[in-house]
């Protein structure tokens, strides 16, 4: 069974945007926060194959492990990290963007997705509520990822903030 997702979400942290704009220099720390990404293998250049955990429903012994590769490129002046599907590589193709924008006062991150998910093994029973529960367990994961990389660039600004009282 082949299954379709389209997600787009963002967060806004209290942090200055200058703060944040070392998400776009670390490439595989920013994509290492995403939730049940179990290995990270670098092709080449900014070239990655995400292997992740499984993903499913144990009541219905449903399970799927994603499987993709995908070409990134960085384009600091827009604060965008965008990626290309790359052919043959796993059980997906997933492209999107991380894109990060803000002032002094505040950071907004952006994630927007959309791909395919194929081999899904499912019981005909299931089929039908298939890619609503796909699509709702991959939203979860872009909001957790979200969440996580809001509390990663919040840390040392709140660091920072309480150095700067101490003194």
């Amino acid at each position: 069974m082949k299954v379709n997702i389209a997600i787009e979400r963002h967060l806004v942290v209290p942090v200055p945007f200058k703060t944040s704009a070392s998400l776009l220099d670390d490439l595989e720390g920013t994509i290492g926060r995403f939730p049940k990404l179990k290995k990270l293998t670098r092709i080449s250049d900014l070239c990655y194959r995400w292997d992740m955990q499984k993903i499913g429903l144990k009541a219905a012994n449903i399970a799927h492990e994603v499987i993709y590769a995908a070409r990134y490129t960085i384009d600091k002046s827009k604060g965008v990290i965008s990626w290309v599907p790359l052919p043959e590589h796993g059980n997906a193709t997933i492209e999107g963007s991380f894109g990060v924008t803000g002032d002094a006062r505040q950071t907004q991150l952006e994630f927007k997705v959309r791909g395919e998910l194929r081999d899904l093994s499912i019981p005909l029973l299931y089929r039908p509520i298939t890619p609503a529960f796909v699509q709702g367990q991959f939203t979860a994961l872009v909001e957790t990822f979200l969440q996580r990389t809001g509390e990663a660039i919040a840390a040392p600004a709140a660091a920072s903030t309480k150095n700067e009282v101490s003194k």
